[in-house]
């Protein structure tokens, strides 16, 4: 069950990564879509972070 949710945020990290990319190929880094992308992105890192301690308290 852990795995599973690792690899979901990773798949969405990845997405997320990919989604900032494109936009700021039109945008500036400050347009606010940007910056919520950016956001969204930071929670999912260190959601997988947490996860990572987690498992490394077992």
């Amino acid at each position: 069950m852990i795995l599973r949710e690792a690899l979901d945020l990773s798949k969405s990290i990845a997405n997320y990564r990919m989604d900032m990319y494109e936009l700021t190929k039109d945008r500036s880094y400050s347009d606010s879509d940007v910056i919520k992308i950016s956001q969204q992105l930071e929670l999912k890192i260190q959601n997988i972070k947490n996860i990572a301690k987690d498992i490394r308290s077992f």
